[in-house]
C-alpha cells in the first residue's frame, strides 16, 4: 500500500464515525437522551438511597425487594397517567402550556438550587420523616413511592416533555423511557447498600450535585422556552 493513502480499516472507521454522528443529529435519539436523562435526573434514585436505607432498615431482604418492587411501580404508573392526562387537565382548567412551563421550570430551579447546596428539597420527604414513618405498617406510597421517587418534579417534568413531544412516535419513546428509568430506579435501589458502601455519604451527595447541575440546565431550558412561547403567542 501506497503512502499516504488511506487503508480499509481508516475507510471503515471514518464510515463509522460518521454512522454515529449521523445517529446523534437525528433528532429522535436527541429526543430519547433529552427525556430519558431529565426523568432519570429529577427521580434521583441515587440521592434517596440513604433515606431509603434509613427507611427500610427494619425489613427483612425479601421484605425491601417487594417494597422497593411495589413503590416503583406506583411511582410509574402515577407519572404515566399524570404525563398522558396532564394536558387535558389544564385545557379544563383553562391553563395555557406556557404558563406551565414557566411555573415547572421554577419549580425543578428551586429543586436543583436544593441539590446543588446538599440540602434536603422541600417537595420530598426528609431522613427524620423516614424514621417517623418506619413505625406505619405500610410506607409503600407514602413516602417511598409518593413523593420520593415521583414528586412534583418529576410529574412536571413528564407533563412538559409530553407537550414536547411532537408525534406518536415521541411519545412512545417518552413512556418508554419513563419504564425504563423506574426499572433502573429499581435495581439501583435494590443494590442501595452496596452503592453506599462504595460511594459513602459523600459519593452520595457529590452525584446529586452533579445531577442538580443538569437539572438546573434543564429548569433554565423549560423556563425560556415558556417564555418564548408566550412571547410567540402574544406578539402583535
Amino acid at each position: 500500500m501506497r503512502p499516504g493513502k488511506p487503508g480499509w480499516g481508516s475507510i471503515w472507521q471514518d464510515e463509522e464515525i460518521n454512522r454515529m454522528q449521523s445517529l446523534l443529529q437525528s433528532t429522535t435519539v436527541q429526543f430519547f437522551l433529552h427525556s430519558f436523562v431529565s426523568l432519570f435526573v429529577i427521580v434521583n434514585a441515587i440521592g434517596n438511597i440513604p433515606i431509603f436505607v434509613t427507611l427500610l432498615e427494619r425489613f427483612a431482604d425479601s421484605e425491601k425487594r417487594l417494597i422497593m418492587k411495589r413503590a416503583t411501580t406506583i411511582a410509574a404508573l402515577l407519572l404515566l397517567v399524570v404525563t398522558v392526562t396532564g394536558q387535558l387537565l389544564f385545557r379544563l382548567f383553562g391553563i395555557d402550556m406556557y404558563s406551565f412551563r414557566i411555573a415547572g421550570g421554577i419549580l425543578l430551579l428551586i429543586i436543583a438550587t436544593e441539590m446543588l447546596l446538599g440540602r434536603e428539597t422541600k417537595t420530598q420527604s426528609s431522613e427524620g420523616e423516614a424514621k417517623c414513618s418506619s413505625e406505619m405498617e405500610d410506607i409503600t406510597v407514602i413516602p417511598l413511592a409518593i413523593p420520593l421517587l415521583t414528586g412534583p418534579g418529576a410529574l412536571t417534568t413528564g407533563i412538559v416533555l409530553f407537550d414536547t413531544a411532537e408525534s406518536f412516535v415521541y411519545k412512545m419513546i417518552l413512556i418508554g423511557n419513563i419504564v425504563l428509568v423506574f426499572i433502573i430506579s429499581y435495581v439501583i435501589l435494590t443494590k442501595a447498600r452496596t452503592i453506599l458502601a462504595f460511594l459513602g455519604k459523600t459519593g452520595t451527595k457529590v452525584a446529586a450535585r452533579i445531577m442538580g447541575i443538569v437539572l438546573l440546565s434543564i429548569a433554565v431550558q423549560f423556563i425560556i422556552k415558556g417564555i418564548f412561547d408566550a412571547f410567540h403567542l402574544y406578539r402583535p
